[in-house]
């Protein structure tokens, strides 16, 4: 209560002039918040659909990586077995 009875002696002295000044400030700073957060909340969005498209492009690189180690396996049995048919013809 003692803050609300300050604040109503402070509008007791303070001028028309004065108060429309200090609104017009007030108005101003609440303009550019609103403002700066429109464009944070933009930068935000943008940031969440490029982070969206990275992590499609890992999964995607997940399954490659996945095709060629498969393919590599395949290649490395392939190798074996022909490894394994020249040993037999040795003996």
């Amino acid at each position: 209560m003692a803050a609300e009875i300050l604040l109503d002696k402070q509008a007791e002295n303070v001028a028309p002039e004065e108060e429309q000044g200090l609104l017009g400030n007030l108005e101003e700073k609440v303009h550019h918040l609103l403002t700066k957060f429109h464009e944070l909340k933009k930068e935000r969005d943008h940031l969440a659909a490029a982070l969206d498209r990275e992590r499609e492009k890992v999964v995607q690189l997940e399954k490659k990586m996945k095709l060629f180690s498969q393919d590599r396996e395949k290649v490395k049995t392939r190798i074996d077995q022909l490894l394994h048919r020249f040993k037999s013809i040795d003996t």
